[in-house]
């Protein structure tokens, strides 16, 4: 019985693996031979034990590198997300035009700061005709009905011809689904146009996907060259006053306008009851309380990361726990069982080199001057984050050591904070000029390759990955067990094979012992 050569298994006693018949032994000696044979097997396992102890330490060691790695990469998922302008920068607006639900503001890392008046006479809508009358469309001789829509995108139109029969026992109603439902699957692909019949009312709508006065379509009915709908977009009309009370006109094919680094969504028009936009006020301004929350939270990830790193890296092993073979646990409580491989798991990436690597590395980062930044506030400290001494930290913990002069670097030097943590630097071979939380991210994914190619890959969660290191290892030290099994049997027979000829030599010496018997008792 082979140890599997690609998955994670459990031990296997060789003894008991190729006991295949029962073996009744003693009749003529009255020696137990099980019992001696499993006691000289004993002796003989031990080499297989030894492996079976590597296999099961490189095991344990190569989860704990997915472990780590899988820490390390949540990590980096969230340094992504956090460097992207719209998660680091927050801002905060106020006003009857977003209060009042008119407009939704979101400010950009660009976004000018101040009040601002906007007017909303018209929303971009989509291309939509009402069919109210479908009995109008005619039929040929054999009841098929042949319609050509155009759908127009900017200077692109797309043509599609859809036939269908509309059997004289078919209503206006099971008609009208009909030919919404075959609409939509000429336009499937894409979806940019889209039919409902609405049997209740008795209605054909038909809509473009797209909005803007640049969309439009039309529906020809190619039996008698008439047209039956057709229809066109509008776009929206905006007037926006910054600070300085200064105008300007938008038209936009959308309901999202992009100006003063804002991204505005258009809700709904500002019209009053007499049917005139009205404008309606907003500001917008830094939320310093959400982005110094934002900081907040990163230095509770980046504390949770090199804590864990940490503990694993300066946690020494124990060495007088080796796992444990099948025999041994059968000898022990399950309680005891648990708690020595507690202790055998401890201590398998003490001093590892990557995971040493990359702590020394992140906190070099941390610290590292950002080029071309002020020189008031291009490294970390300026911002008011330093290290947890020694002595309140081994793991270098860090934390906001001055909380005013973080949020005064937020307040009058936002653009130069930014730039401090996300800025993504030209020079490809230098973390100079990156931001913090570029550099965190690059340097995740160096870490990761290193501790893959020792480690095995992640999605090898049954297996291990013959290409790592701790891969070809465990490949080894299984061949050697299989090649010990396999001597393990030739023993065991060996063994069995000599006690059978010691009874075959115990029976003879028995019944020539009975036969002198016989003859000194006759005489």
């Amino acid at each position: 019985m082979n140890v599997n050569s690609t998955s994670s298994t459990s031990y296997t006693n060789p003894y008991d693996a190729y006991k295949y018949y029962t073996r009744i032994g003693g009749l003529a000696s009255g020696l137990d031979t099980d019992s001696i044979i499993q006691g000289l097997m004993s002796v003989e396992k031990q080499r297989y034990n030894k492996l079976y102890q590597q296999k099961q330490l490189l095991e344990w060691q190569r989860q704990d590198y997915m472990d780590i790695a899988s820490a390390i990469s949540s990590f980096k998922d969230y340094v992504f997300s956090l460097k992207l302008s719209s998660n680091f920068t927050k801002y905060k607006t106020t006003g009857e035009a977003v209060d009042g639900g008119y407009v939704s503001v979101t400010g950009t890392a660009n976004a000018l700061e101040g009040n601002y008046q906007i007017k909303v006479e018209q929303l971009a809508t989509q291309a939509n005709a009402v069919v109210s009358d479908l009995s109008s469309i005619t039929k040929d001789s054999e009841n098929k009905v042949s319609l050509k829509i155009d759908l127009t995108i900017g200077s692109s139109t797309v043509s599609k011809n859809i036939t269908l029969v509309w059997n004289p026992t078919d209503s206006v109603d099971t008609f009208g689904a009909n030919l919404a439902k075959e609409i939509n699957s000429a336009f499937s692909s894409d979806k940019s146009l889209r039919a409902y019949y609405d049997a209740t009312i008795h209605k054909l709508i038909i809509s473009s996907q797209k909005t803007g006065n640049n969309v439009s379509f039309s529906v020809k009915d190619l039996n008698n060259n008439s047209q039956i709908a057709s229809a066109t977009g509008t776009d929206a009309i905006v007037y926006i006053k910054d600070s300085f009370n200064n105008e300007s006109f938008i038209s936009s094919p959308t309901n999202t306008i992009n100006v003063y680094g804002m991204s505005i969504t258009l809700n709904k028009t500002t019209v009053d009851s007499s049917n005139v936009a009205q404008y309606k006020s907003f500001s917008i301004s830094k939320d310093v309380d959400a982005i110094v929350n934002n900081i907040k939270e990163f230095i509770n990830k980046y504390n949770d990361l090199v804590s864990k790193i940490y503990s694993k890296i300066t946690e020494k092993r124990n060495r007088d726990y080796l796992p444990l073979t099948e025999e041994q646990k059968s000898q022990m409580k399950d309680t005891d069982i648990q708690k020595w491989e507690e202790a055998a798991k401890k201590g398998l990436l003490y001093g590892d080199s990557i995971l040493s690597s990359y702590l020394s590395n992140m906190r070099n980062y941390l610290y590292k001057q950002v080029t071309g930044l002020p020189s008031n506030l291009d490294t970390i400290s300026e911002a008011g984050i330093e290290t947890y001494s020694y002595f309140d930290s081994k793991e270098g913990k860090i934390y906001i050591k001055d909380e005013s002069k973080l949020r005064d670097a937020i307040a009058n030097n936002f653009d130069a904070f930014v730039k401090l943590f996300t800025n993504s630097g030209s020079d490809t071979t230098s973390v100079d000029d990156d931001g913090i939380l570029q550099r965190f991210y690059n340097l995740a994914n160096d870490t990761l390759k290193k501790i893959y190619d020792k480690a095995g890959k992640p999605y090898f969660t049954s297996s291990y990955d013959p290409n790592s290191s701790i891969g070809k290892q465990l490949r080894s030290i299984i061949d050697q067990m299989n090649a010990e099994q396999d001597r393990l049997k030739r023993v065991e027979d060996r063994y069995y094979k000599q006690f059978s000829q010691l009874e075959s030599l115990m029976a003879q010496m028995s019944t020539q012992s009975s036969w002198l018997s016989q003859q000194f008792s006759g005489k």
